[in-house]
């Protein structure tokens, strides 16, 4: 590994980073599907952690570690940018480093609710800090696909594609935080998911393209 190049490592983690997240993130919410009935209920949702048990504890400890890998593989694309969408680049970074650290800290939360009962208390900042984390998330990723729209070589009409749907994204994630009625926030819940989908595809589109040059 120590002789492996930048650009091989950061494809690699553009890559594996988003699959590992996407694939934890759906088994959490098929082991543990959010209704509109238990949404913004503590005790349900404290009860909900509590039975993933090791699935919750294991998935919550990959997803920062895999988000990390992604956001190698985008900084190292987002440093390369000179130019034209160079000034996107900064206000890329900081949104997806505040998202990161608000999921770290969200994940850490959910473990210790789901391997220590009586947590209730605790789940409106877990929700909290998760959603407000996905919105500065898909707010850095806007940035950061219309910067790497600007450069050849990453296909920029699937890069506006990618900024549209992170958009779509923080919007529909904005609604579901300030949204007091279950189904809806649910049903953004569930909309959300499947951006995440989009966005693993051309982060592993990109990733390919690393993988060529290294």
């Amino acid at each position: 590994m120590g002789r492996i190049s930048s650009a091989k490592l950061a494809g690699i983690s553009l890559i594996l980073g988003p699959v590992i997240t996407v694939i934890c993130y759906f088994i959490q919410t098929i082991a543990s599907p959010s209704t509109g009935e238990s949404w913004g209920n503590v005790v349900v949702g404290a009860a909900a952690l509590e039975d993933l048990g090791a699935t919750g504890t294991i998935t919550g400890i990959i997803i920062p570690l895999s988000l990390t890998m992604l956001l190698y593989g985008v900084f190292f694309v987002l440093n390369e940018i000179r130019g034209n969408g160079e000034a996107l680049v900064g206000y890329a970074k900081i949104p997806m480093v505040i998202g990161l650290a608000g999921w770290t800290y969200a994940s850490g939360l959910s473990i210790m609710v789901a391997n220590y009962p009586g947590g209730e208390d605790t789940m409106m900042a877990i929700w909290g800090i998760g959603q407000f984390s996905g919105i500065m998330f898909s707010l850095g990723f806007t940035a950061a696909f219309l910067a790497i729209a600007s450069r050849d070589g990453y296909n920029s009409t699937l890069a506006y594609v990618a900024a549209a749907i992170a958009l779509l994204a923080m919007i529909l994630s904005i609604v579901q935080l300030l949204t007091s009625d279950g189904s809806v926030a649910v049903n953004m819940q569930s909309i959300v998911g499947i951006t995440y989908i989009i966005h693993t595809i051309y982060a592993i589109y990109l990733g390919r393209g690393l993988l060529s040059r290294a």
